[in-house]
């Protein structure tokens, strides 16, 4: 017996000997958020139903401010709690400062956001992280390698937060052990498949992500701004034909801003490519997500995907429609795809995999996470490192800026389906030079590249940036 229905019995055959499920105290669980703005963020914290007190102070130097949020009450099969969220505005950018949600009695030290556009910056991204747990494949590991690593300012979580299935004791347990991460830094979050339990209601209730679509959505997409990277969210858990007003309006937006804010990173659960021995995710569901999304994301020029939902470790070559652009980093105009799910968690990690793509370059299972460094406004180097000894497992740098694609092009793409030049004929303007680099692309590769089933190891602090396709000019 599984899912809500075993929950439900479990809570009425709870006896009146046990203790009550929920926060018994004062503030826990503080979450940090980005706002809508860089000088604006958000604490979310929990407490007992009888702790009413949702103020925040903000000590910067000699000076404190308070603030006054707001609470709401929330009970679930058994689990009753406050909630908690205080927004902090007026902030100076990029500066060190000091916050305390229990009165002054414990101060925890963060960095506010960089300004608008700047650069250098560094992100840390999972997926499919559980809480801690004593099987192997479990994400003890990764969440004390996340507490211990300095170099990043933000966290994203790109959905399958915990694994609670509409346990909200499990939600406790994981955001307590989080608590020394997310409280010092911007927890992003997007949502997976076991966040659905009581219609999605625990994710929604315990984040306050920002924008005027994450309120209407629940937290389910949206998008900010962090430094020169514009970041967007959405659910493959709910329809696509809701969601994609938003994503066209918002990587229109983003791309126009390229000037101020050069990268855009697309965040969701489940991936638009994948190779693991899952059928449906890998081929049908992907498949679905592909036909919807990758229009958009080669009419905006997305430069970096990031999803979960398979437990291992995989990236791309840019890759559209199917079709392996090129095999390069450096100055190509379609999106890199890179499957995040290896944080680790009680369902452990899959090691099992289909005959290789073309378009897949590296692919292994082992726990780990990624960093992203966003160097300047044109490079951007990717690691997975080894939740165990911190060593770099792979790597690579994305070179921009992208081909210009011609306006015509532009308001072809989102009806057109490519296939192979045709792909290249929209990139590179004509079919006698799309056939002249897809045949470029297509040079033999070199030879640890030839069966990325083997490829477990390949990478290992490399930074891929030969050009196999030049752009024509």
């Amino acid at each position: 017996m599984g899912g809500w229905l075993a929950l439900a019995l479990a809570a009425l055959c709870r006896g009146h000997a046990e203790p009550p499920i929920g926060p018994q105290g004062g503030p826990e669980q503080l979450h940090l958020a980005l706002g809508e703005e860089p000088s604006v963020m958000t604490v979310t914290f929990f407490s007992a139903v009888a702790y009413e007190n949702s103020s925040c102070s903000l000590r910067e130097g000699s000076e404190v401010r308070t603030f006054t949020g707001t609470s709401k009450l929330y009970s679930n099969l058994g689990w009753s709690g406050r909630i908690h969220s205080v927004r902090m505005d007026q902030l100076p950018v990029n500066k060190r400062l000091s916050y305390s949600c229990d009165g002054g009695a414990a101060w925890h030290g963060f960095r506010t956001p960089p300004a608008r556009g700047a650069l250098p910056l560094t992100v840390a991204a999972v997926a499919d992280l559980g809480e801690n747990c004593d099987k192997d494949g479990c994400g003890n590991a990764t969440i004390a390698s996340l507490a211990s690593d300095k170099s990043y300012s933000m966290l994203l979580h790109a959905g399958d937060i915990a694994y609670t299935d509409g346990d909200e004791a499990i939600w406790d347990h994981f955001m307590r052990e989080m608590e020394p991460i997310a409280r010092e830094r911007p927890y992003m979050v997007g949502v997976g498949n076991h966040e659905h339990f009581n219609n999605f209601t625990g994710y929604q209730v315990r984040f306050t992500m920002p924008g005027e679509a994450a309120r209407l959505s629940g937290n389910l997409w949206y998008s900010f701004d962090y430094g020169g990277v514009h970041f967007v969210a959405f659910s493959t858990e709910h329809h696509l034909s809701l969601q994609l007003p938003f994503l066209e309006a918002d990587l229109r937006a983003a791309s126009a801003n390229r000037e101020k804010v050069p990268w855009v990173v697309v965040f969701a659960h489940k991936p638009l490519y994948c190779s693991t021995n899952d059928y449906y995710d890998c081929h049908i569901h992907s498949a679905v997500l592909r036909r919807e999304l990758e229009p958009l994301f080669m009419k905006h020029q997305v430069d970096l995907f990031l999803g979960g939902h398979l437990h291992n470790y995989e990236r791309t070559w840019p890759v559209a429609h199917n079709v392996t652009v090129a095999r390069s980093y450096t100055d190509v105009g379609a999106t890199v795809h890179v499957v995040i799910g290896n944080a680790g968690d009680v369902e452990g990690l899959t090691d099992t995999w289909q005959s290789c793509p073309d378009w897949s370059v590296v692919r292994q299972a082992s726990l780990g996470y990624t960093r992203l460094h966003f160097e300047n406004s044109t490079t951007m180097r990717f690691e997975l490192l080894d939740s165990v000894n911190a060593s770099v497992r792979d790597a690579f740098t994305i070179r921009r800026p992208v081909p210009k694609v011609p306006a015509e092009v532009v308001e072809q793409w989102a009806t057109a389906t490519y296939r192979g030049v045709d792909l290249f004929a929209a990139l590179y303007g004509s079919a006698a030079t799309a056939r002249e680099a897809m045949a470029r692309s297509r040079l033999p590769a070199p030879e640890k590249l030839k069966d990325c089933s083997q490829m477990s190891d390949f990478g290992l602090g490399v930074s891929i940036t030969s050009n196999y396709m030049e752009v024509p000019t």
